[in-house]
């Protein structure tokens, strides 16, 4: 046996010995003096969460001034608009001039809407305004509860309008979970008993997205509240029933399906935000810069991704003038006004893949949207008689769009 393996056999049998021969462990000594404090890491950032209180978009903008007021020219916050003291709510860009017959300032507890496209009107009972006072649920079904803004974008709607809504019916106000913040369906409104549960605020504010604030105001550095990028957040109202299909009727998709709309193509796979300031909107930015057409009212352009689509297409004419959103995001909605014949509605579709060989827009009970772009709202909008471009068939339409953007082969 070698003397270097003797040493090790001697090494391991000491140390058996002494682990034998060790008595039992000591009591613990005192703790030695604290060192210096480190740098805070991610996890002294507590969200806030339960126990926290709505505190307000003014209160927001008491320190978040620069965007508290771009965001109050956008259209989240006037979903609904109280009437303090008789007296109509303003609006960045609109203003309130109709009223319901029968009634005046004083007998109008909200404005439903009023910032872009309509309004109509929650009386003091907090029932939707359906009927001339006394006479709720009376069916009388001429009366006129909706005021529409003109729409330049709408050939034939270039004035205001008026339309009935639920005329003649007793209509309770139940769209507290989109159109304010901190709604609660359960508890109700004191004194409405036409309101289905109540609020923290009316409109869609800060807290809606951000979650309630009184922590994080008390606390700024320590309390860190929700930033949510994910598109399932703007889909918890931007959605009409499910995902799967989108709903439509009367010629035209119904509004607030733009989640919906994604989910029928690949672009459900980008944020919302990618495109949008979730602060500010295309309606704001377009009316704040109405002087200047260069302005940018998306993050970002169809060109950043589509570049090859860009750089080829089939006309020399669509690229002076249209756009590309004039094809791939026609408007097919329609919120408040639409002219079926011009295949014209008052919201740009979020429906962007165009069939080729597609020119209807519905199923055959016209009660869903197909999923890709037909000829009709992708090309009639202006191809159409009375439209700006020249009219084509059907036939024309479809040997144009097929392989508009592939480049011929090299010869």
């Amino acid at each position: 046996m070698s003397r270097k393996t003797l040493i090790l056999i001697g090494l391991l049998l000491l140390a058996l010995a002494t682990a034998s021969c060790a008595g039992p462990e000591g009591p613990e000594g005192p703790a030695g003096p604290a060192g210096p404090e480190g740098p805070a890491g991610e996890a002294a950032m507590a969200a806030a969460g339960t126990g926290a209180e709505y505190i307000s978009s003014a209160a927001c903008g008491e320190c978040h001034t620069d965007t508290y007021d771009v965001f109050m020219k956008s259209g989240h916050p006037y979903k609904l608009n109280p009437v303090v003291d008789g007296q109509p709510p303003e609006y960045p860009f609109t203003e309130v001039t109709e009223l319901p017959e029968g009634y005046t300032w004083d007998d109008i507890s909200y404005v439903i809407g009023g910032y872009n496209w309509k309004y109509r009107f929650v009386d003091n009972e907090g029932y939707v305004i359906t009927g001339v006072p006394g006479a709720r649920g009376d069916g009388n079904t001429d009366y006129i509860g909706q005021f529409n803004f003109a729409n330049p974008n709408v050939p034939g709607k270039e004035e205001a309008s008026s339309a009935a809504y639920h005329p003649g019916e007793e209509h309770k106000y139940d769209c507290g979970s989109c159109h304010t913040t901190g709604y609660d369906p359960n508890t109700p409104t004191e004194g409405m008993p036409g309101i289905v549960g109540s609020w923290a605020e009316p409109g869609i504010q800060c807290e809606e997205c951000h979650g309630p604030g009184s922590l994080h105001a008390a606390d700024p550095r320590g309390v860190a509240l929700d930033i949510e990028r994910d598109s399932a957040l703007c889909g918890e109202c931007h959605l009409r029933g499910g995902s799967e299909d989108v709903d439509s009727g009367g010629g035209f998709i119904k509004h607030h399906e733009q989640y919906e709309e994604l989910f029928q193509s690949k672009h459900i796979t980008i944020n919302c935000v990618v495109c949008h300031d979730p602060h500010t909107g295309v309606i704001a930015l377009r009316k704040a810069n109405a002087e200047d057409a260069s302005v940018d009212v998306t993050r970002t352009s169809c060109e950043n991704c589509h570049f090859n689509e860009a750089a080829y297409q089939d006309s020399a004419i669509h690229p002076a003038a249209a756009e590309c959103i004039s094809c791939h995001m026609p408007r097919v909605t329609k919120s408040a006004v639409g002219n079926i014949d011009m295949f014209t509605g008052d919201i740009r579709t979020h429906l962007m893949a165009i069939n080729p060989t597609q020119i209807g827009q519905f199923t055959e009970d016209g009660k869903n949207a197909l999923s890709e772009l037909g000829l009709n709202f992708a090309c009639r909008s202006c191809h159409v008689d009375g439209g700006s471009a020249t009219v084509k068939t059907d036939e024309e339409l479809i040997e144009k769009a097929y392989g508009y953007h592939d480049r011929p082969a090299s010869p």
